[in-house]
């Protein structure tokens, strides 16, 4: 009866949960039998199951399920007023979202103690032969084609106003970093190689569009023949491949001008990488030192926060590799040293346009802004300084979205902002000393999308027309309007299960749990594979210029098919060497 008793509390405890987290539990959405039938259904799992974990799988089963509910409670709870500029957390919303957690984590809590009692009897590795270079070639060709069904139809390239602006710079020899002098270079070098070979401004931009199309195959290819030659299993190398090949966010993201594609890509090179530093007993192969320096540099000069993310792998490099310290030492710091030649003496000397401060104060001027826009008083000091910081004073109440700094930025003055940071510094501290709640409802709306897995947001372009006189490209889709439409409905969030391709927290989620596994599996020198991709959602949190843009943590999304077997692979491995 006791049994019963705790098992029924237990259920309702979750059921509640979850129609909080699904909003069943407003206006009379639980009023539903089969929304009934999850509480039996509830129940009957509790009730079936009983855990009987040792001590590590009870601690690393709170671990994670105290991260996940404490996401989902607080971002669910912050989603719901993403459009409007109210108090979050007042009492009431506070209570609901303690009884989503509380929900949410009994029911996580039995779902990963299940899952770390099971772990040991999932295996992905087998013996098998390396992958033939025929194979290789092949599954190039196979993720290829999937990326030119999509590229048939937005001949010659997804393009939106970055992208116009990176063929106008590239067009006319522009030299300016606001777009990343690095990408603009790379993507310049086809372009003008596609305009000498065809003589034709579309021609040109579908020829470099081709070659991103096989820079990210081979990418993804490369990846997936390094863990099928450590071992893993066939038919999940398989799946990877036609994962990557028909997966429309990748086929999309494949034909976009974008700085991110590569970027992105870049991140799935570290990886691999790192682990074959790790893994490796011997002398580490020359070929991966160019594959680290070639990746590395692709992340520092194709987005401008690669340079933040780089600086916070290092001390972690140097720190996991302690028997290769100073080869891999004197790597990292010149890599890290010819950057900040590039950005500095030689940009000075050709003149580079560099981009502006303002860009990195996202994140405080938008908690500033939240102040101002729910009239809160303001010292006659603050208010002095913020009718110099912004051009515009009146209109920052109106113009302030919470899930967007774009509007505030352009409101404040980069001059005041660049010159005089101590007062921004004394301002932005002393209102978040009066306002601390406030300053938190702001921060949690303007970076929910990078941690909330519900989040629905645009994340790819479609046809669109220039706005440069002299680069006036439109897209001339190839094919009937009939495949046009399958094509395009293929991004749609409407589709049953979409939010495991585009969700962007979902794929911190993965991040998280992959890197507690492994933690679990206890093995934490492979933790150092980890440390990029939290080094990028760290820098997003730290300045996102937008609450959900996937373009800008693609890097996630290259690496999270990986992640999801990585810390089998390195159970395996562990066993191996123990």
């Amino acid at each position: 009866m006791k049994k019963v008793l705790v098992n029924l509390i237990e259920s309702f405890l979750s059921f509640f949960g979850i129609l909080i987290y699904t909003r069943l539990i407003y206006n009379y959405g639980s009023y539903n039998l089969l929304i009934t039938l999850l509480f039996l259904i509830l129940f009957i799992f509790f009730y079936k199951y009983k855990l009987s974990l040792n001590k590590k799988q009870e601690r690393y089963s709170i671990i994670i399920s105290l991260l996940l509910s404490l996401m989902l409670s607080i971002g669910n709870m912050v989603n719901l007023y993403i459009e409007e500029v109210n108090y979050i957390f007042n009492l009431k919303n506070l209570f609901l979202t303690i009884q989503c957690f509380f929900g949410l984590f009994i029911l996580f809590y039995k779902l990963f103690g299940i899952l770390f009692y099971k772990l040991k009897k999932i295996e992905v590795i087998e013996a098998h032969n390396k992958m033939k270079i025929k194979t290789f070639i092949l599954m190039i060709g196979v993720i290829f084609i999937g990326y030119f069904l999509y590229f048939i139809r937005f001949y010659p390239a997804i393009m939106t106003p970055d992208s116009y602006y990176v063929i106008h710079y590239a067009n006319n020899f522009i030299l300016s970093d606001y777009h990343t002098f690095g990408h603009t270079w790379f993507f310049g070098i086809f372009f003008h190689l596609g305009k000498f070979l065809f003589h034709s401004l579309s021609k040109s931009i579908a020829f470099s569009t081709l070659v991103q199309m096989l820079c990210m195959s081979l990418i993804f290819s490369t990846s997936i023949r390094y863990f099928y030659n450590k071992g893993l299993n066939k038919k999940i190398c398989i799946f990877l491949t036609l994962f990557f090949a028909f997966n429309p966010l990748h086929a999309h993201y494949s034909i976009t001008l974008w700085r991110d594609i590569m970027f992105g890509g870049s991140f799935l090179l570290i990886l691999i990488c790192l682990y074959e530093f790790i893994s490796s007993k011997s002398k580490i192969k020359i070929a991966y030192i160019i594959l680290f320096i070639i990746g590395v540099l692709i992340m520092l000069f194709f987005r401008n926060n690669g340079i933040y993310v780089y600086l916070f792998c290092i001390p972690f490099i140097i720190g996991f590799m302690k028997n290769k310290r100073i080869m891999m030492s004197i790597i990292t710091i010149s890599i890290a040293c010819f950057y900040f030649v590039i950005k500095g003496p030689v940009f000075d000397y050709f003149n580079i346009e560099k981009t502006t401060s303002v860009e990195a104060f996202s994140i405080p001027l938008q908690q500033i802004a939240r102040v101002i826009a729910l009239d809160k008083n303001i010292t006659a000091k603050d208010e002095k300084y913020l009718k110099k910081l912004f051009i515009d004073y009146d209109k920052v109440s109106t113009e302030y979205k919470p899930y967007i700094s774009d509007p505030i930025k352009s409101l404040a003055n980069n001059e005041i902002l660049s010159d005089n940071k101590r007062d921004f510094l004394d301002t932005y501290l002393h209102l978040f000393t009066k306002y601390p709640n406030i300053y938190f409802e702001a921060y949690f709306s303007q970076t929910l999308g990078y941690w909330y897995p519900d989040v629905i947001y645009a994340s790819t372009g479609g046809e669109s027309v220039g706005f440069f006189p002299e680069e006036n490209i439109r897209n001339t889709p190839l094919t009937p309007k009939w495949y046009n439409k399958v094509i395009d409905i293929s991004v749609s969030r409407k589709i049953p299960l979409s939010n495991i391709i585009w969700s962007l927290g979902l794929q911190f989620i993965i991040l998280l749990i992959s890197f507690v596994m492994t933690m679990y599996f206890g093995n934490k020198k492979y933790l150092l594979c980890y440390i990029p991709l939290f080094g990028l959602w760290l820098s997003l949190m730290a300045s996102t210029p937008v609450f959900c843009e996937l373009r800008y943590i693609y890097g996630l999304f290259t690496c999270s098919p990986f992640l999801v077997f990585l810390p089998f692979i390195i159970k395996k491995e562990k066993i191996i060497n123990d």
